[in-house]
């Protein structure tokens, strides 16, 4: 990959995403009817559908990486890591028109990191239905676009990360020295009964992220590729509230502790989190559960379950000096492989 300019920045957010300013008829091209599409004008306000269903409204933050840099620099962000939107991964669609897909996404960051190569680093899709499919567009990612990240969904077609049939995209990403990010979409667990009153952001993805973790554990992808480099959006969602739990229960049930050789939290302690936890208790056991290490700074720009002010939000942590610099900017450098 190549080098990654990083001289003179401070705080990097790594918990960003960014969509396309438009793309082709993929229904008409490939048929299926929840293709991502936008309705409106990308350079002022327009809605993001999810074939016909609404997803959100989306401004000209969403798009334009001139629009962004504007808030970037009123916040005292040095650099921003680019990620598709959730909506955008696309697991149920074909596995060669996700690949299509994804190369246009990716297509669109690598244009954003292009324009502004001091300022944004790119973090890439994948189609991970088709496990094929996606080690050559992780190849591609990591080659010619030269992003040092990937972003991925927290399952995959109601299959857990600790599947089989992924072996081969971690077994790519760990020869190329990429990083994942697992950041939730929809479906989540139990979407039946978090739909309602639209939490499926709001209590959904913290706990479909914990569990993702989970089954990375006790799947044994942790232990497997120990070198794979992994941040979990959301704070790690509600993994750090019931670590202890987990621990005791490896204990206790023959069954999980003959999966793993090593107690929950100590495989905790190989992954990164990041900071977006909107509470300084919450930051707190984030900190405790994880480590100082381990917590890099994250926003979810440019959406409102996010913060407009990633920095601002941890002052009310009391953070100590070199404390706050790595959660600035650097374990996301150790993240990121630089």
């Amino acid at each position: 990959m190549a080098e990654l300019i990083f001289a003179g920045t401070r705080a990097i957010d790594l918990h960003t995403h960014i969509l396309p300013a438009g793309w082709e008829d993929f229904a008409a091209r490939f048929g299926g009817d929840r293709w991502p599409r936008l309705v409106g004008d990308p350079t002022a306000t327009c809605q993001l559908y999810v074939g016909a269903t609404f997803n959100r409204h989306l401004a000209a933050n969403a798009f334009d990486p001139a629009r962004r840099l504007e808030d970037m620099d009123r916040c005292g962000v040095a650099r921003q890591m680019l990620s598709p939107a959730p909506p955008l991964f696309c697991y149920w669609a074909p596995g060669p028109a996700a690949a299509e897909w994804c190369r246009m996404v990716n297509d669109a960051i690598a244009q954003a990191v292009s324009r502004y190569p001091a300022r944004f680093i790119g973090a890439g899709g994948l189609p991970l239905q088709a496990p094929d499919l996606a080690v050559k567009e992780l190849e591609r990612v990591a080659g010619s676009l030269a992003f040092p990240a990937v972003e991925i969904g927290a399952s995959v077609r109601g299959r857990d990360l600790d599947d089989p049939a992924l072996t081969p995209v971690w077994e790519a990403a760990t020869a190329l020295g990429v990083a994942i990010f697992v950041h939730p979409q929809a479906p989540v667990v139990g979407q039946d009964r978090v739909h309602l009153q639209n939490l499926t952001q709001v209590i959904g993805f913290p706990l479909e992220t914990a569990l993702a973790m989970t089954r990375l554990i006790f799947g044994g992808v942790l232990e497997r590729w120990p070198n794979l480099r992994w941040c979990f959006a959301h704070g790690g969602g509600a993994f750090a509230s019931v670590v202890a739990r987990l621990d005791h229960g490896w204990r206790v049930m023959d069954e999980a502790h003959a999966a793993i050789p090593r107690a929950p939290s100590e495989y905790a302690r190989r992954v990164w989190v990041d900071s977006l936890t909107h509470s300084p208790r919450g930051l707190a056991v984030v900190l405790e559960t994880f480590g100082r290490e381990r917590v890099v700074l994250g926003s979810d720009y440019p959406f409102r379950l996010g913060t407009e002010d990633p920095i601002a939000a941890l002052e009310p942590a009391g953070l100590d000096p070199p404390l706050r610099e790595r959660l600035l900017r650097d374990n996301a450098l150790e993240f990121l492989g630089r």
